[in-house]
């Protein structure tokens, strides 16, 4: 455990801010750059909209405030003037935040965890972080319902580690999907996936990708393959006709092969059947690529079928690893449950509207979003302080309690609050009698 996590990152975020492109000249750089920066981001971290606003009265009528003990920040800009200077700053500037991060859950040995298959399991999908019917920019995607209905709104690949063994996830730098690179065509999903491939390094790890049906095409999974990373996809019979004719052929032949074995104990035992069958043509092309398919089905213990899915993979699959194969395809709900729906209900509001502008406002504080959800992931891990206050409560109980806390006391350093929340576990509770 880490007692200066926080701290350090702030340092280090606050040095890496401060070399961002400025487009103020001379006299208009009243506040720095990392007041700018971190003033946005403390919003985030501490999951409240408001937090500016209060440390400005306390800073006011105390001549202190959190917002410089915690973040650093010298002078608070207003929220007017820190969406004018983040509208024009790529989101790219705060990558070196994520492989900090991210290297920090690796030279703790958190990340070794995560492997699974001898690799680490990177899941792809697509989400929306912003919607209107009136408000839009270059970047933003159409949607025409009608000539008098139009919606605008931004989407963004939001990559994540996980692991069927494990319950939580790590966030990765998105990658923004946005119109405004010179395409006729609007950007996509894929677009955006064939970009974070090129662009992502995570530190060099072997990986896996897994994605839906979406992507088990053939030029994103050779794509996939040229980049050094090997998939699962979700492979469906609607979407694949030609590759599924050889497979039912093979399979009326009896020449698949067939496994099953015993998953969970007591009332959750289930049953897995699998079919699989390596080297089948992904289409019907004299040159096509060949895959690996594996079919699933799992029974629960009144054999009643529970789940069903088939995935196309670059991995060889026997019968001792098709299980394994078979779980790592099926933990795709993890993008969904674990980090979409964290991220939209779980006090992140990520599909609230912090500000848009008519550049890159929008999607930079996007990513200072998830930035935040990641800083709070290697919290639970390094901080034993955060986790230990974070035991009793749900995240939202526990932003909560800090925006209160905030609001009222102030705290020389993130330590200081920390010990605060969790000193009603071994000293009586303050009482308003206190303070008389």
């Amino acid at each position: 455990m880490d007692k200066k996590v926080f701290s350090n990152f702030i340092k280090s975020f606050r040095k890496e801010s401060a070399k961002f492109p400025d487009k103020r000249v001379g006299k208009n750089s009243v506040y720095k750059m990392e007041d700018i920066v971190l003033s946005a981001f403390s919003m985030f971290h501490m999951q409240s909209s408001s937090f500016l606003s209060f440390q400005r009265i306390m800073q006011r009528k105390e001549g202190r405030s959190n917002a410089k003990s915690l973040f650093g920040i010298e002078k608070i800009p207003s929220d007017n003037h820190i969406r004018d200077i983040l509208d024009d700053i790529n989101p790219k500037y705060i990558s070196p935040m994520f492989e900090q991060l991210l290297s920090s859950l690796k030279k703790s040995n958190t990340l070794e965890k995560y492997k699974y298959l001898d690799s680490y399991l990177v899941l792809l999908d697509g989400t929306n972080y912003y919607t209107s019917k009136t408000i839009s920019c270059d970047k933003c995607l159409r949607r025409e319902y009608s000539k008098d209905s139009i919606t605008y709104h931004h989407q963004a690949i939001t990559p994540i580690i996980a692991s069927p063994n494990i319950k939580g996830i790590i966030p990765l730098m998105p990658e923004l999907i946005g119109n405004g690179d010179g395409e006729d065509k609007q950007d996509c999903e894929i677009n955006a996936s064939k970009r974070w491939l090129k662009r992502n390094i995570t530190l060099d790890l072997p990986i896996i990708l897994l994605g839906d049906d979406l992507y088990s095409r053939e030029p994103f999974c050779k794509d996939t393959i040229q980049n050094g990373k090997s998939f699962i996809f979700v492979a469906k019979e609607e979407s694949h006709k030609v590759m599924y004719e050889h497979i039912n052929f093979l399979d009326n032949l009896k020449e698949l092969d067939l496994h099953q074995d015993n998953q969970g104990k007591a009332h959750k035992k289930e049953l897995w059947k699998y079919k699989f069958v390596n080297e089948v043509p992904i289409n019907g092309n004299d040159d096509s690529l060949k895959v690996n398919w594996v079919s699933v089905e799992v029974y629960d213990k009144n054999n009643k079928r529970i789940y069903y899915n088939s995935f196309i993979t670059s991995i060889e699959i026997t019968k001792e690893i098709v299980s394994q194969i078979a779980k790592a395809g099926r933990s795709r709900w993890k993008i969904e449950n674990e980090n979409n729906n964290t991220l939209k209900t779980k006090g992140y509001h990520l599909e609230h509207n912090f500000g848009h502008g008519k550049k890159h406002l929008s999607g930079f504080l996007f990513t200072l979003n998830i930035l935040a959800f990641l800083l709070h992931t290697l919290l639970d891990y390094l901080d034993e302080n955060y986790t230990k206050a974070r035991e009793s409560s749900t995240r939202v109980e526990f932003f909560n309690t800090i925006e209160v806390l905030t609001r009222l006391i102030y705290f020389d350093s993130w330590n200081s609050l920390m010990k605060f929340l969790t000193r009603d576990r071994d000293a009586p509770l303050l009482r308003a009698s206190d303070f008389n």
